[in-house]
Parts: C-alpha cells; sequence; structure tokens
C-alpha cells in the first residue's frame, strides 16, 4: 500500500524502538529534485527535511545517504564515452545556477546528521547495491529513495524503492505488473537495450518492450548468449547475433549486484571504501 508523504510533514520525534527498516538514499538523484526550482542555490535545509520526513513515513531505524563522487573510476576505464552525451551548461546565466547548485550539494555531506557514504570515483548506484546485498537482511525492509531506473535489478521482496518525482513506490509485485519481469530480467532488458542516458549503447533497433521480450523468453544473459545465432530475417535479430561482445560489456557496465565491488574498488582508494562498507 503506498504511503502518502509530504515533505513538510510534522518532524515530531518518532519512537525509533519500534523501528525495524532501512533507508538508503541516492543523494546526487534526490538533489536534482531542487535545480528547476528557485531555490536550487540554497535547498539544503529542504534536502534535510525532506530526508528526516522520508525516515519517519518509513519507519527506517537507520538512513544512510550515499553520493557519487565524480564519474565511475570503473566504468570510465571501460569506456571512455560513458556518460559522453551529457550537455554541460552553455550560457553564462545556466553555468552560474550549476555552479550554486552544486556549491550547495557538495557541503551536504557536512550538514547531515544521517551516515554518509561517498568516495571518489565511486557512483552511488554501486555503494546502494553493496548495502542491499550485504546489510539488508539486518532489517524488515529496505527502501531506497531514487528515481533511477537502473536500480530496479536490486528489488526483491524486502528491498523496494520510492521515486519522489513520481511519488511512486515500485516494489517487486508492482515491477512484475508494470513490465512483466523479474528484476533480474528487468536488469537484462537494460543490458540488451542499453542505457541511453549514461551513453550506453544498446543493440540497434531493440527499444524497451523488444528487450522486455527477450529477457522473459531467455531469462539470463548467460541463457542468451548461448542461444545466438537466432534464427530470423528482421534486422533487430541480425544486430542481436553480431551483438555478443557489446552484451558482454554492457553486462560490466549495467549488473550493479555482479560488479559493485569491482566498481568500488577501482576508485580512487581501492580497497579503503570496501573495507569502511564492511563495518557497517
Amino acid at each position: 500500500m503506498t504511503k502518502s508523504w509530504n515533505d513538510l510533514a510534522d518532524l515530531q520525534a518518532p519512537d525509533y524502538s519500534t523501528y525495524n527498516n532501512l533507508m538508503i538514499v541516492d543523494a546526487n538523484n534526490l538533489s536534482y529534485r531542487w535545480l528547476q526550482r528557485p531555490n536550487y542555490a540554497s535547498f539544503g535545509a529542504d534536502f534535510i527535511r525532506t530526508i528526516q520526513s522520508l525516515s519517519k513515513s518509513y519507519e527506517a531505524a537507520r538512513t544512510i545517504v550515499c553520493f557519487d563522487f565524480g564519474k565511475s573510476y570503473y566504468r570510465m576505464d571501460m569506456h571512455e564515452e560513458y556518460k559522453g552525451t551529457r550537455k554541460k551548461p552553455q550560457e553564462e546565466e545556466e553555468i552560474k545556477k550549476y555552479e550554486e547548485f552544486f556549491a550547495v550539494l557538495n557541503d551536504l555531506p557536512d550538514q547531515l546528521d544521517e551516515e554518509v557514504l561517498k568516495f571518489r570515483g565511486v557512483e552511488a548506484d554501486d555503494i546502494l547495491a553493496w548495502i542491499t546485498q550485504n546489510i539488508s537482511d539486518k532489517y524488515d525492509h529496505t527502501w531506497i529513495v531514487s528515481s533511477d531506473r537502473d536500480l530496479y535489478q536490486l528489488i526483491d521482496d524486502n528491498v523496494s524503492i520510492f521515486n519522489i518525482f513520481g511519488r511512486k513506490e515500485v516494489t517487486i509485485q508492482s515491477l512484475r505488473e508494470d513490465f512483466e519481469v523479474t528484476p533480474d530480467e528487468y536488469m537484462l532488458s537494460r543490458i540488451i537495450e542499453g542505457d541511453k542516458s549514461d551513453n550506453i549503447l544498446g543493440i540497434e533497433g531493440i527499444g524497451p518492450k523488444r528487450a522486455q521480450a527477450l529477457a522473459r523468453e531467455y531469462k539470463t544473459l548467460d541463457t542468451l548468449l548461448e542461444a545466438l545465432p537466432i534464427k530470423g530475417r528482421s534486422k533487430y535479430i541480425q544486430n542481436l547475433n553480431a551483438g555478443h561482445e557489446q552484451l558482454v560489456r554492457n553486462e560490466k557496465l549495467i549488473n550493479l549486484k555482479k560488479y559493485c565491488v569491482e566498481a568500488i574498488t577501482a576508485g580512487k582508494n581501492g580497497e579503503e571504501p570496501l573495507e569502511q562498507l564492511s563495518s557497517l
């Protein structure tokens, strides 16, 4: 059942002793909620109140806020054009706006009372993936706050997502209802279709619907690769048959559960972030 949520709700101190959920926040993703608002240069207090309110709504005994710190060294090393299509501001007014926005964002880790994780050359997605696989089982339920569909692969019976932009909860049940796939199948569909926002090219001629149909049929990347070449004259089938290397590379870029440790240790500080995570 979807909870009603209001980020200006009364923040009376809850009885945390009755709470046993974990909330993990994709901080950069959440911050973009304010980029097009009048207070883009002073949204820090609103950001903090939003996290406090969400923690209360989802009865979080523990809240961990995860930040990106530059592009992923791991993915950049594998794919130089990773996120290369993202446009940088050009007009002086827009440049100034982004500078002011990021100045607030960069100060947030020091202002939050919640646990903060931020490692140079590591993206929040990989930190979130590590947490869901290693400490979520200590809690009744884990809620991820993000609108990033790449994180759908992390969903299971005890891990769900709250998309604050759409005010929508994404659970294992709703994922199946909306896309007719499991979380693993959804990840496979993303490997096939690619991710244009991150400049990860998919198999030409295959969009979301076709990719999801293939994922439902083959279930895993290994099964799909073993089935190649697939019979058929359609151009997209020919592209798929020729796309073995592209699919293998895309899995390494997209599969968070399988490659999050490699992505974390590829950052500037090597094994140190993993040691910190292991102490959580």
